[in-house]
């Protein structure tokens, strides 16, 4: 019942990201929520169902670019792999953590997917990186880290349960 739910939620995630964060950038910038969902399922998931996930994610993301078929699959696959070896640190009720987590998973599958379409050129890589990928990358990890208090704060039953975590007073 796991991957029905898993294959869902993805769905999910990708129908939204098209939709309403279409809606939604900021100066240009859009979250990658696939990403955030493909954290949510490291924490769960074992390496080999990750890794395909990850494919799943990407190739779906692929569609709407024939172009670079396979540059999105290629990327998601090896940062699912990256989020499968720092799994431990993944579960970790630390906001910062989950922060620096999902920007560096951020950053590497824009690494390696903007490496790809630009065929390594440099400059255009650099250009591209540090003008979309990285405010991405910051966009797409305060919004999961956001997520991620509105859940605790909806499964605890109270905002100030959520608000004195975060001040590092927990229980």
């Amino acid at each position: 019942m796991k991957p029905i739910r898993n294959i869902l939620l993805i769905a999910l995630a990708l129908l939204i990201q098209s939709t309403f964060f279409g809606k939604l950038d900021l100066f240009g910038v859009r979250p990658d929520l696939a990403l955030i969902v493909m954290i949510f399922l490291a924490g769960e998931s074992r390496a080999s169902e990750l890794i395909l996930y990850g494919f799943l994610i990407g190739f779906l993301q692929d569609v709407y670019s024939p172009e670079y078929l396979g540059y999105n699959a290629f990327s998601m696959s090896l940062t699912a792999f990256f989020l499968d070896l720092i799994k431990e640190r993944l579960t970790v009720e630390n906001y910062t953590v989950r922060l620096f987590t999902t920007l560096v998973a951020c950053l590497l599958h824009d690494a390696v997917y903007l490496a790809l379409v630009t065929s390594f050129e440099t400059a255009t890589l650099v250009s591209l990186f540090f003008r979309e990928s990285f405010p991405g990358a910051i966009y797409t990890a305060v919004l999961a880290v956001f997520i991620v208090t509105v859940w605790k704060w909806a499964q605890a039953g109270g905002l100030f349960d959520v608000v004195w975590e975060i001040m590092g007073n927990g229980r």
